[in-house]
């Protein structure tokens, strides 16, 4: 049996606890929306280790208290590849909160719907919204979602029933076709 398929033996028997887990004591509250992609993000790395450590760990039963302590240290540690790729948004995202849009929050109107006020400074950021603009309305009902309004990929893909693979490549191009249009 190779190493990929002893992986995959163990995780149809195990992926169900291992992700009621990770969700309701590892990535709790504003970080349950990322556990699916946080224990994704441990089950490829397994599949980088040496097929000895993982059959070792099989044998010992212990490769799923590995997969549920790589997911806390993924989740806490600010220097891992999931912090640079979820955390370090959404931390960033409340230390540059403006306070002057409370108003338009406790409305309950979202981002979206607040006027639009053009922007006289950079020529490069006034580019960037007229190609927004000028996206496919599906390409740019992705960008919505995913880069105003926050929805990761197991959001859009829960949404919108497109596979992950189809969403990054759609968002990527247009992302590419705003770059190209604006000379970033």
């Amino acid at each position: 049996m190779t190493k990929e398929e002893k992986i995959n033996n163990y995780l149809s028997k195990w992926y169900k606890w291992l992700d009621k887990e990770v969700r309701n004591n590892i990535a709790k509250d504003k970080m349950a929306d990322y556990a699916e992609d946080l224990l994704h993000h441990i089950i490829l790395d397994l599949y980088k280790l040496k097929e000895e450590k993982i059959t070792q760990m099989i044998e010992d039963d212990k490769l799923r208290w590995y997969i549920l302590r790589g997911c806390g240290l993924q989740l806490r540690s600010s220097s891992s590849p999931f912090y640079r790729l979820h955390r370090k948004e959404l931390m960033q995202a409340r230390e540059n909160y403006d306070h002057t849009t409370e108003h338009i929050f406790a409305s309950g109107k979202g981002i979206l719907e607040q006027v639009y006020e053009p922007y006289d400074g950079d020529p490069l950021y006034v580019c960037m919204w007229e190609k927004f603009e000028e996206l496919h309305w599906y390409q740019k009902t992705l960008m919505q979602r995913y880069w105003i309004e926050g929805w990761n990929l197991t959001k859009l893909h829960q949404t919108y029933n497109i596979s992950k693979i189809h969403l990054t490549k759609d968002l990527n191009e247009a992302m590419n076709y705003i770059r190209k249009k604006c000379d970033c």
